[in-house]
């Protein structure tokens, strides 16, 4: 008698684990979906009030070491006030190079030393970064670069690319339009606008 109501027990138990587990797992994928909805809050919203207000400070400023790019996909017979704002990337010069007069075409294969981050959030003060070529502080004399062809890179950092002297050093804000799109990638939410700090350390193939 014993037996057979341990057995009915056990039966039991083995035909709700399935559901125990399912209710489980659903219950930690909405944890994680919500901690990510409340790191991102308003994401694109902020992202593109960001943008927008920084294309108006660039396009007042420019200037030499600030300044608006359009993208090196529009018709360069277009005027700057003729290309949409989303169609641009914003720089802000850091250094220049010292007598290279070098820059690499769409072709060509480039060693660059990168950091790229977003907007500030929840968590991160200074905005999360993504992705970097160094480690600690930047310093050119011991980092290694990444070596990719331009075309490569996401358009936003390949137009910064394609106007960069060898040994230039460039702060690049890019609008999700030309970098990962409303989908993201990976560790990137959709609607990012990235914020790289890139030097364009050589060109290796030139085609």
């Amino acid at each position: 008698m014993v037996k057979s109501i341990w057995s009915k027990i056990k039966g039991v138990v083995r035909g709700c684990l399935p559901f125990y587990l399912f209710t489980f797992l659903l219950l930690l994928s909405c944890s994680e979906e919500k901690e990510e909805n409340t790191e991102y809050a308003n994401w694109q919203t902020r992202n593109e009030s960001y943008f927008e207000q920084q294309y108006q400070l660039h396009l007042a400023a420019s200037t030499s070491e600030c300044f608006v790019l359009p993208s090196i996909t529009q018709p360069s017979s277009l005027e700057l006030k003729d290309v949409e704002h989303t169609k641009c990337i914003l720089v802000d010069v850091i250094s220049r190079a010292e007598g290279d007069s070098r820059i690499p075409l769409h072709n060509d294969v480039v060693a660059v030393h990168y950091e790229g981050r977003l907007l500030p959030s929840k968590s991160y003060a200074d905005g999360y970064v993504f992705d970097c070529s160094w480690d600690g502080a930047f310093d050119p004399a011991v980092a290694n670069p990444y070596e990719l062809g331009v075309s490569d890179f996401i358009n936003g950092f390949y137009t910064a690319l394609e106007h960069m002297h060898v040994g230039d050093r460039w702060r690049v804000t890019i609008p999700y339009q030309l970098g990962y799109g409303v989908s993201g990638a990976s560790n990137i939410p959709g609607y990012s606008t990235l914020i790289f700090d890139i030097r364009l350390a050589e060109i290796v193939e030139d085609e």
